[in-house]
């Protein structure tokens, strides 16, 4: 078996595999996610609206909206890089 991390995208078309209705993502909130050695969260949804909301819920409008296409998938995800944006969401779902 390959151990290796696995990326965004990888992930992602995993998550996806046998789910008729997936719901939306947010990945890295046990800070084991990260983006260049920094921890980071991750939203991932796969409608605009659903994404625009999670962006909402997680105060983060202003980061960009990424349109990710991968082997026969489509998603969109918004990065969250800032520290105490990321901290804010690993001790909000750790309740």
């Amino acid at each position: 078996m390959d151990n290796k991390n696995l990326s965004e995208q990888e992930w992602v078309y995993k998550y996806l595999q046998n789910r008729n209705k997936p719901l939306p993502l947010v990945l890295g909130t046990r800070g084991t996610w990260g983006i260049n050695g920094k921890k980071a969260i991750i939203l991932v949804a796969f409608t605009l609206p659903d994404i625009a909301v999670m962006r909402d819920m997680h105060n983060v409008s202003k980061n960009p909206i990424r349109e990710m296409k991968y082997k026969n998938i489509v998603y969109y995800a918004v990065n969250i890089v800032a520290e105490n944006q990321v901290e804010y969401v690993i001790d909000y779902w750790k309740e």
